[in-house]
């Protein structure tokens, strides 16, 4: 009887790009190298986007922000941008959600 080895099998994810992989070879931020958005929120009252690109909408019930690849949706209550940088923003409120939905 033959037996053949079975070859593991890869978990499903998407494919790297040359731009993650570098960011990977450098072990720098891929944030950096891809000009991606980072989002970092203490509980749900504060949230500091770093790398978006404008605003597309502000209310204090939702804050809609351009960012690449997606736009981000802030929504809430009482939002309230408390510190604006060319690619920075401080938000503070009661965050009830963060989603991000692709651009076409």
């Amino acid at each position: 009887m033959i037996y053949m080895k079975k070859e593991k099998q890869k978990a499903a994810s998407p494919k790297a790009t040359v731009r993650e992989r570098l960011a990977d070879t450098l072990e720098t931020a891929k944030e950096v190298i891809l000009d991606f958005a980072r989002i970092e929120m203490l509980g749900n009252r504060e949230l500091t986007v770093e790398n978006y690109k404008s605003i597309v909408e502000y209310t204090e019930k939702e804050i809609i922000l351009l960012a690449n690849p997606n736009r981000i949706r802030i929504s809430g209550c009482d939002l309230e941008i408390k510190s604006i940088a060319r690619e920075m923003l401080y938000i503070t409120g009661k965050i009830s959600s963060v989603e991000f939905r692709q651009e076409v």
